[in-house]
């Protein structure tokens, strides 16, 4: 099934997590001056108008980055956040918001490279066009190639890539049931395939699929240390950001928050989320939020 569409969630709670950690991870590999390589499962359209009436119809942009970002004129910013929030910026004064595959080509170099995959028949042409779209304030962008394809295969046929550093970067819509299973036997077979990758799984928070989540983070971390067995320890980490309680409903389901699992973490990057991570919740959801870091062993 194909209907999930990006354009009418952007900018919210989720984006928030899940670009606040991708720029965090970003910058990790940015310290280096070797080349390093990024792999983004599900691209989306890349960029997002905040004007559309989809979006405004669901509030999903005021309730999240909006509210972020007015939250921020009045309380300091931590440092772990500072990047995230300045490169934010730029796109909403322009009445835009980012997505991920946007992100990292902002935020890449000439010697780095992105690959892409999108399997929606209107979003690889939005994102095609999106991705096209040269930066005036940067001379020099990433090497880019967009696929039209499940991001599952793309890893399967692409693996590992010449730049052994970086990143795979994986967020299914989550709407059935293999969304929760594909994950499990796709990062596995990666790990084994690209040993030094980063890698960073977004998932949804939600009361009726809390059984199958917790089973495939579980699955995940397991198939990851089998994978990695003969590389020494790699830390595995969970950070989640819940905006609402966690209460069930059966006639609309709700996503109350959501996570990401970091596998093969970057130096010092829980320890930068534990700084982030409860401002977010006093921007977005100060009576009602919270927020956990975890590390799996």
């Amino acid at each position: 099934m194909l209907s999930y569409r990006h354009a009418f969630h952007a900018g919210n709670h989720a984006d928030i997590l899940k670009h606040s950690c991708l720029t965090l991870i970003l910058s990790s590999l940015l310290k280096k001056d070797k080349a390093f390589t990024v792999f983004d499962t599900h691209g989306g359209g890349g960029l997002y108008q905040l004007d559309y009436q989809g979006l405004v119809h669901t509030g999903e942009a005021e309730k999240g980055i909006l509210k972020l970002l007015e939250y921020t004129k009045h309380a300091e910013v931590p440092q772990s956040l500072s990047a995230y929030l300045e490169l934010v910026k730029k796109y909403v004064s322009q009445g835009m918001y980012p997505g991920s595959p946007e992100i990292s080509k902002t935020m890449m170099r000439q010697q780095d490279k992105l690959f892409v995959a999108e399997l929606h028949n209107t979003e690889i042409e939005i994102l095609r066009g999106n991705l096209s779209i040269l930066d005036k304030e940067k001379n020099q962008t990433p090497s880019i190639s967009i696929h039209h394809e499940s991001g599952f295969s793309l890893l399967k046929s692409s693996l590992p890539p010449v730049a052994r550093r970086g990143l795979i970067l994986m967020d299914p819509s989550y709407e059935t049931d293999s969304d929760y299973q594909q994950p499990i036997q796709a990062l596995s077979q990666a790990a084994k395939k690209w040993e030094t990758a980063i890698i960073a799984l977004w998932y949804p928070l939600l009361v009726h699929r809390s059984q199958q989540l917790d089973n495939m983070l579980s699955q995940v971390a397991e198939g990851f240390s089998l994978a990695c067995r003969h590389n020494g320890e790699r830390k595995v980490i969970t950070a989640e950001l819940q905006v609402a309680p966690a209460v069930e409903d059966q006639e609309a389901p709700r996503l109350y928050g959501s996570g990401m699992m970091i596998l093969n973490c970057p130096y010092l990057l829980d320890e930068q989320l534990q700084e982030t991570l409860p401002y977010l919740v006093q921007a977005l959801a100060p009576t009602q939020g919270s927020w956990e870091v975890r590390e799996w062993s």
